[in-house]
């Protein structure tokens, strides 16, 4: 995790997508075999996975957030990695390009692709066996967000979950998924900026 490796979130990523592409080539693989194709990559999935990244993002912000908030007594998400971004525009949206171009295609090629494949082929190719498989990926994908805190980690793993449906939904194909998940940490990020979380 980088958060406790200590490295830079631009260095993490290329390191280790690079171990899983020797992994992966070491078992006569591709990451097209964990759900990563660039074939598969259309405007559909752009125009859909953002839609839902943006309607994702204000039901958390409008609905879920306030209720786990309310619920719980936990204090708001620990976000202070993002301090930066609220008074620097160049931060901000220096951070959204390394955000869509490299940390969220990571974040999905190896928790979604890599991780979600390895567990479900444990598990079997069955309804259950996916769910189960999921389900432990959404745990580790939580886990990965620790520094967030308690209130926010049950909402990244509710979100984990929905994206595990979205997967489902879309037979895997990765993309739906990186531009959900690039759109809402968007709009996310955008709301703290200018002082909405």
């Amino acid at each position: 995790m980088p958060h406790v490796a200590g490295l830079p979130m631009i260095i993490y990523p290329p390191v280790i997508l690079l171990i899983t592409y020797l992994y992966l080539r070491y078992y006569k693989q591709t990451f097209a075999d964990i759900g990563f194709r660039w074939k598969d990559l259309s405007w559909r999935a752009m125009i859909i996975g953002s839609m839902l990244g943006v309607i994702w993002g204000l039901v958390l912000y409008f609905i879920l957030g306030p209720l786990i908030l309310k619920l719980t007594g936990l204090p708001p998400a620990n976000l202070s990695d993002f301090e930066g971004i609220r008074h620097n525009q160049n931060q901000f949206f220096g951070l959204l390009m390394i955000a869509w171009l490299l940390v969220i295609p990571y974040e999905e090629i190896i928790f979604r692709g890599l991780i979600l494949t390895l567990l479900r082929r444990s598990f079997g190719n069955t309804r259950r066996g996916f769910w189960m498989a999921g389900i432990i990926q959404s745990i580790l994908f939580t886990a990965y967000h620790f520094q967030e805190g308690g209130s926010a980690l049950i909402s990244i793993f509710i979100g984990a979950i929905l994206m595990l449906a979205l997967y489902k939904l879309f037979k895997g194909n990765l993309w739906y998924l990186i531009f959900f998940h690039a759109t809402y940490d968007t709009v996310m990020l955008t709301l703290f900026r200018y002082g909405y979380l």
